[in-house]
């Protein structure tokens, strides 16, 4: 019993008329692109990327994803290991590669990236003889020193660790200081570290204590502060455009004068620029 049966329509008789069955396209064997292992190309569902990832026309044949040999034997083992960056001789834990039975040897991969700042080391001669300094004693000094040395001149991390107080600005300038001075006398002539960055970029002590200051004014100025700000910065620009605007027109005047009357005007214009005027705008606004 069929659904026609329940409705009680009649049956027709189609079992005499062939019915053509349509034949399906046949599917296009798409190839896997090189570069792409089998199990990525497999997640991606045989759909290409719009970009490519990897360029194949670069990679070098020999660096090409190839299967291992069948004479290696490859493993993973839970193995110890040190590293040289530490002191202590810390013996830790990791999953190695291990091909045939051998495990890679050498320092530890991660070992390079431990880098350290090379602080300059005085003698008491040297200290004696360039370094005193009324401010600072020779305790503080080496303090400093030692402290720069352990924390990779983090100013901020050494003015918390200090032990008197001490601002950020006193310290670095105080290590720069001593720094160039001990270079200097080092050195058989000074044009033999004028090339050294201590020298090329000096620290400046009252600029950065300026820079600061103007950054903590910036920082903690009110939205009315902000506002008032806009509008002297806005109708200073009203004014520059309005006196350029008349300088270019007595200007043009001038030149369309007569040529008796351009000799009688000989003196120049004076047009000012326009960073200047805003300047003398912003001024006078301040004062007023």
């Amino acid at each position: 019993m069929d659904a026609k049966d329940i409705l009680g329509i009649p049956k027709s008789n189609s079992s005499s008329i062939p019915v053509e069955k349509k034949s399906k396209p046949p599917k296009e064997s798409q190839r896997k692109p090189d570069g792409i292992s089998r199990e990525v190309y497999a997640l991606t569902g045989g759909v290409a990327p719009l970009m490519p990832s990897v360029d194949v026309n670069n990679i070098h044949p020999k660096k090409r994803l190839q299967p291992p040999p069948n004479n290696e034997k490859i493993t993973w083992e839970w193995l110890s290991f040190t590293n040289s960056a530490r002191k202590d001789n810390l013996e830790l834990y990791h999953w190695v590669r291990v091909v045939n039975g051998t495990p890679p040897t050498g320092d530890y991969s991660f070992a390079k990236y431990n880098k350290s700042v090379d602080v300059i080391k005085y003698t008491d001669e040297e200290y004696e003889k360039h370094l005193t300094d009324l401010t600072w004693t020779r305790e503080e000094t080496d303090q400093l020193f030692d402290l720069c040395e352990r924390f990779d001149l983090r100013f901020v991390v050494i003015a918390d660790r200090f032990p008197t107080p001490r601002t950020v600005e006193e310290l670095k300038n105080r290590y720069y200081s001593v720094s160039r001075t001990i270079l200097i006398a080092r050195a058989p002539t000074p044009a033999d570290v004028s090339g050294h960055p201590l020298f090329k970029e000096p620290y400046n002590i009252s600029h950065e204590v300026d820079r600061k200051r103007a950054l903590s004014m910036v920082l903690s100025q009110t939205k009315h502060q902000e506002r008032k700000d806009a509008e002297i910065l806005a109708e200073s620009k009203k004014i520059m455009q309005s006196r350029m605007a008349a300088a270019k027109a007595k200007l043009a005047a001038t030149l369309n004068a007569s040529p008796e009357r351009m000799e009688k005007t000989s003196a120049p214009v004076d047009i000012a620029s326009p960073s200047n005027m805003q300047g003398i705008i912003i001024k006078r606004v301040y004062m007023a």
